[in-house]
């Protein structure tokens, strides 16, 4: 190879040497730190990511978590009512059982009033009768028995005629 020095001369030549002396310059100098800041700046937006990721997942899971506490309320809710309307038909059945039995009970109370009311009109009706028949028999008998021997025999025939 025959090396021309007026190549070396020209500046064709300088401006190559130049360039490559810029580019070693700037290597060091800037291409490191813009190097660097790039690596940085890919760390942080990778970061970033992650912490996007972790969130969007963590995001999921609460998602998830309301919706089964939500869904278990429901069921709760559920179950809550389910038993309010059992207990509330079993407090209607017994409510009306009490009524059955209290109507029950004062149908016996007033059947058995009737019956002494019963009893004493009949127990009255007679003392009337006796009475009537007293004064008719004590009109067409005058015999000289006392009242009371009188109301005895009136009382004994009418029981013997089933009136009491």
């Amino acid at each position: 190879m025959n090396f021309d020095i007026e190549f070396f001369k020209s500046t064709v030549f300088w401006s190559i040497i130049n360039f490559i002396i810029l580019l070693i310059v700037f290597k060091f100098l800037l291409f490191n730190r813009i190097t660097q800041f790039m690596d940085k700046r890919t760390d942080m937006v990778q970061e970033q990511l992650e912490f996007a990721s972790k969130s969007k997942e963590e995001a999921i899971e609460l998602k998830e978590q309301s919706q089964k506490i939500l869904n278990d309320s429901y069921t709760k809710a559920n179950e809550i009512i389910e038993k309010a309307t059992q207990e509330a038909q079993k407090q209607a059945s017994l409510i009306i059982e009490q009524a059955k039995l209290d109507a029950q009970k004062i149908i016996e109370t007033t059947k058995k009033e009737l019956e002494v009311e019963k009893k004493r009109q009949i127990n009255e009706l007679k003392n009337q009768f006796v009475s009537i028949a007293l004064s008719a028999a004590s009109k067409v008998i005058e015999k000289n028995l006392s009242t009371e021997e009188n109301r005895k025999m009136v009382e004994d025939i009418f029981d013997e005629a089933g009136v009491a």
